[in-house]
């Protein structure tokens, strides 16, 4: 293969990679913005958890292991009926027992736990509705291994897990993230379309210039009495 043709052949590879960022670009802008929207405005599918799968029930003085339910660190407390209120519930915890003999204990912040709705429905054939108590996501959380919980007009409570919970400030930072990369996208489309419009009216390559032609001179009409085959004069 001649260097013209190797250069060639790349260069068409390239252009369809330029050709696929339109695509890559116009709909990427498109998803990235649709979801950047969705995500700060909490809607769609980024919308607060409405609807869990209570792992642990239990009765309202009763103590529980947590991972009887969904396991330490990372779960979320729960009452029925909804219209429980707040201020009557305590929770206390207590960890497991180590090997010097220590066993921490303490309680939980009560309070509405951030990307959940004010009240969640189960899965259950018979949905019920639940008001969310407080939610453990962070590593200093590990601790609790055992709970009970108690409060005024509680029927029972639930453990279920904190997976797929979306905080506002993850949110607010994710959407906000998407909704500069669409412009950004969208920008490489634009860039892409104007140079394969380029290419298509001049050519990635122009052709090379036709050599100007240039007709032999004419031959010029000998003198009367001039004989050509005679000697030279």
């Amino acid at each position: 293969m001649t260097i013209t043709g190797y250069v060639r052949n790349n260069a068409d590879r390239f252009r369809i990679v330029v050709a696929m960022w339109i695509v890559v670009g116009f709909g990427g802008a498109l998803l990235f913005g649709s979801f950047g929207l969705m995500l700060v405005t909490g809607t769609g599918m980024f919308a607060d958890k409405a609807v869990v799968d209570p792992g642990l029930e239990f009765s309202p003085g009763q103590e529980v292991a947590v991972d009887d339910g969904v396991g330490p660190g990372n779960f979320m407390v729960l009452a029925t009926p909804a219209t429980v209120d707040l201020g009557t519930v305590e929770c206390a915890w207590k960890s497991q027992v180590y090997s010097t003999g220590e066993q921490r204990e303490g309680r939980l912040d009560i309070a509405h736990p951030d990307g959940v709705a004010e009240t969640v429905t189960t899965y259950d054939s018979t949905p019920r509705s639940f008001v969310p108590l407080a939610a453990t996501r962070n590593t200093e959380w590990m601790e609790p291994d055992l709970l009970t919980c108690t409060g005024e007009g509680v029927e029972s409570f639930a453990i279920t897990s904190t997976d797929g919970v979306l905080t506002d400030g993850f949110r607010f930072g994710a959407g906000a993230l998407l909704l500069v990369l669409a412009p950004v996208v969208f920008g490489l489309g634009l860039v892409a379309l104007h140079f394969t419009r380029k290419w298509h009216q001049h050519g990635m390559f122009p052709a090379p210039p036709v050599p100007a032609y240039y007709p032999p001179p004419a031959q010029q009409p000998l003198p009367p009495g001039h004989n050509p085959f005679g000697p030279p004069r």
